[in-house]
């Protein structure tokens, strides 16, 4: 194991939606697996059109153990509470590894939520 903090992460592709808690180490390592879900989730169901899960809300840890029990905590509680959660934090849903760029919200509000499909 590495030196590396830990975290539990929640991702969502809506507010209304089922949420996704995990585990995870470096913010980009957690990216790489929300890429590679959303490409399995695009893939499996053959809809362009899906939405992307993205990281709403994480919060670091010492250890894995640590991460792994509070993600299991968050799990277990009801749905409203998770979504209290988010919004405790990232009221509007931002992407959090967006945010944590360093670009301006303003940048990421001109970026449309939905890329228009090609005509068949």
């Amino acid at each position: 194991m590495t030196s590396a903090p830990y975290m539990a992460c929640l991702l969502a592709d809506q507010r209304a939606g089922p949420y996704v808690v995990g585990v995870g180490g470096l913010l980009a390592d957690v990216m790489r697996e929300v890429k590679e879900t959303h490409f399995k989730r695009a893939c499996a169901a053959d809809d362009h059109g899906l939405a992307a899960f993205c990281l709403v809300w994480y919060e670091q840890m010492e250890t894995h153990d640590a991460a792994r029990m509070r993600a299991a905590e968050i799990r277990n509680w009801p749905h409203r509470w998770q979504r209290r959660l988010v919004e405790s934090v990232n009221p509007d849903w931002w992407e959090r590894s967006q945010m944590e760029s360093g670009f301006s919200r303003a940048f990421w509000q001109a970026i449309p939520e939905k890329v228009p499909l090609p005509k068949r």
